[in-house]
């Protein structure tokens, strides 16, 4: 089937990128540019909508990277514990470093799991509470409300990762390594502080010393990434740098032209279905914007059998991807979601591939593996179906991926078409199934 993408409605996507981008410029969570950019959208959608309004929230935004620096802290601490087990063998004080050298990689392993790998609330509070917001437009359909159908994007902008911008590919291994050395020297704290029990069978030097090895070579190896990891973003304003064009104007920009789109063809809209076009804020923050809407109307989306279709990312037309599961977070997301895109893609021509988020690669896996997540995941672990489409070419995106150079000239001519293509595709087949 054929859809018809008007040159203006394919002008409007490109040039409201470059609108926000130069009334607003970066938008890093919670800052005055990512409140200017939500008001401009607000305004978009008040052109195509029904009711538009604008919810605000409180979040933690700078735990979502400030954590690095906290953890580095605390597995230095820990090495710092051990080695001064030197010092006091005969006593009883080498017990106690053992068993705090163990505690503190602990708290690490921790703080980085909840965080990072679970997206949770876990130190948020030791950061300081700001302000952000969704906008939220809802377009009506003939008949009572017995569905609801999410097209979602967020508006805020990343904080520059200084380590991508002078490491590019370089930015994986040291990423990799930092993982890696928390990981291994936890085991091998863990491991020593057990055999520190049966001192009465083993001899405590002799263990002392085997760890000791292990203890600096991890150090020796892990010491110039833990370093660099401290830099991972610049503290305070100066790392609002990032345009934000493809993360994630790109996806904001087919929203609205979903809007647009469906404001001369009421037709596509599916019976008793209400359609909401949502860009949300702080999902930079590790998606507080998206886990705040879905926690404030739960009930509601559960009632309406809500479905939410979530765009991030949208630059190359080759590499359109439906995610059915994000790695980093370990988010299944919903089947029958993923078989609608599959279909409303065939619909409209548009070719595309069904992976995890990052790929399935070996490269693609290790790069999901630490590559968080996408505001899908807020409505998948609240069971919530969802799903999201990507669009990224990754040995592309370290010349760009949250940094000053996420320009609009980065947006393949074409992919915000093809997208949209298949958004629609998406509503006039269940308008079919209506």
């Amino acid at each position: 089937m054929d859809i018809e993408i008007s040159n203006e409605d394919s002008d409007y996507m490109y040039n409201i990128v470059q609108k926000i981008i130069d009334k607003c410029g970066p938008r890093m969570p919670c800052s005055p540019q990512e409140a200017k950019s939500a008001e401009i959208i607000k305004k978009e959608l008040e052109e195509t909508c029904d009711e538009v309004k604008i919810e605000p929230f409180k979040c933690h935004p700078r735990a979502a990277l400030g954590w690095i620096r906290i953890v580095i802290f605390i597995v230095l601490l820990s090495f710092c514990s051990f080695f001064l087990i030197k010092l006091f063998q005969e006593s009883f004080w080498a017990y106690f470093l053992s068993v705090l050298s163990s505690l503190f990689i602990f708290i690490g392993i921790l703080i980085a799991w909840e965080e990072f790998f679970c997206y949770e609330e876990f130190i948020d509070p030791i950061f300081k509470e700001k302000d952000s917001q969704n906008v939220i437009g809802k377009i009506r359909t003939t008949g009572e409300i017995k569905n609801v159908i999410i097209f979602s994007g967020h508006h805020d902008s990343a904080l520059q990762f200084n380590l991508l911008k002078y490491l590019k590919h370089g930015y994986v291994i040291i990423v990799l390594l930092g993982f890696g050395i928390l990981f291994f020297w936890f085991i091998a704290s863990l491991i020593f502080l057990i055999l520190t029990i049966f001192t009465f069978v083993l001899d405590f030097a002799m263990i002392y010393d085997f760890f000791l090895n292990i203890a600096l070579w991890l150090l020796i190896i892990g010491a110039i990434p833990l370093v660099i990891l401290l830099f991972f973003v610049t503290p305070g304003k100066r790392a609002n740098k990032v345009p934000g064009a493809v993360d994630n104007l790109s996806a904001v920009a087919i929203v609205l032209g979903i809007g647009r789109f469906l404001k001369n063809h009421k037709e596509v809209i599916p019976k008793n279905t209400e359609i909401r076009l949502i860009s949300f804020g702080c999902e930079e923050a590790f998606l507080r914007g998206a886990y705040r809407y879905v926690e404030a109307h739960l009930e509601e989306l559960k009632n309406y059998d809500a479905e939410c279709v979530n765009l991030d990312t949208i630059q190359s037309i080759d590499y359109l991807t439906f995610s059915d599961k994000e790695p980093t977070t370990r988010t299944i997301h919903s089947e029958e979601v993923v078989q609608k895109l599959i279909k409303a893609a065939e619909l409209v021509g548009v070719k595309v591939k069904v992976a995890s988020l990052g790929g399935v690669s070996f490269l693609e896996k290790i790069v999901g593996l630490i590559g968080g997540g996408t505001d899908a995941a807020a409505f998948s672990k609240s069971n919530i179906k969802a799903s999201s489409i990507t669009a990224l070419n990754l040995l592309k995106i370290v010349h760009f991926y949250h940094q000053e150079t996420d320009t609009p000239d980065k947006i393949e001519k074409g992919v915000l078409e093809n997208t949209l293509k298949i958004c629609i595709g998406y509503l006039i087949n269940e308008s079919k199934t209506n």
